[in-house]
């Protein structure tokens, strides 16, 4: 017998309460990223000029709230990971949480200025739309009943959203670098020599650190294409196996 066949047998349906919790959970985040999506929309149609545009004047202060609660939130899914709630590997789940966060957390409530860009705009809109989808796929995938459309959608949409997010992200983060870059602003952030630690921290630096991370990128696009091949299309995937 296919050990892959004999294995999926194998399987348990996971437990009421699980299910209730995962439910909970998905349901809760694809109702806040909708409340997040509909501000940025709101937000987006009341600029007067491509200089609010570009800018996103109070685009931060109107979703900062909901956009830092469900964005930490996605932690508990490293959690769900490891001790089995759902099948997935922990640390590609961390992997793509980690920038969202640190970019919410480390870089644009951290440096003012870098919550207006228009790199905002693009990284909380490809965040929104994806994480609705994602969301509800895996709330009606607890009952066995996501429709194929939203199957569909759960593994297209990240062609185009996701470089778009990864792009809205890098574009934030060369803001944040290009306001602390002078030495006397870059003091503010960092932690100088000498001190009673003896330890020294230059933020720009480490946001340069930042960037050279994002080369994984490529790696998980490819990993996304090869899950998408594997759902969508699983005679094919399996013919190239």
């Amino acid at each position: 017998m296919d050990p892959r066949k004999q294995s999926s047998t194998r399987k348990q349906s996971p437990s009421q309460l699980t299910t209730a919790y995962l439910l909970i959970y998905n349901s809760v985040l694809t109702i806040g990223w909708t409340l997040i999506l509909f501000e940025t929309i709101k937000r987006v149609i009341s600029y007067n000029s491509f200089g609010d545009f570009w800018e996103c004047y109070g685009l931060w202060n109107a979703i900062e709230l909901p956009l830092k609660i469900c964005q930490t939130a996605a932690f508990l899914e490293v959690f769900h990971a490891m001790f089995g709630l759902v099948r997935s590997n922990p640390m590609i789940v961390l992997i793509q949480i980690i920038s969202r966060v640190f970019l919410v957390w480390g870089v644009a409530n951290y440096i003012p200025h870098a919550q207006h860009s228009i790199g905002i705009l693009l990284a909380v809109t490809a965040w929104s739309i994806t994480e609705i989808i994602r969301y509800g796929y895996y709330a009606l995938n607890l009952f066995q009943t996501s429709p194929q459309l939203l199957t569909w959608c759960r593994y297209s949409f990240f062609i185009v959203l996701y470089p778009l997010g990864v792009t809205g992200e890098l574009v934030t983060i060369i803001k944040a670098m290009r306001t602390i870059y002078p030495e006397s602003v870059r003091n503010r952030y960092s932690i100088l020599l000498p001190n009673k630690l003896n330890f020294g921290f230059d933020y720009f630096y480490f946001l340069v650190v930042v960037l050279l991370a994002y080369t994984y990128f490529p790696t998980m696009y490819k990993h996304m294409f090869t899950q998408r091949a594997k759902t969508l299309n699983p005679s094919s995937s399996k013919k190239v196996n």
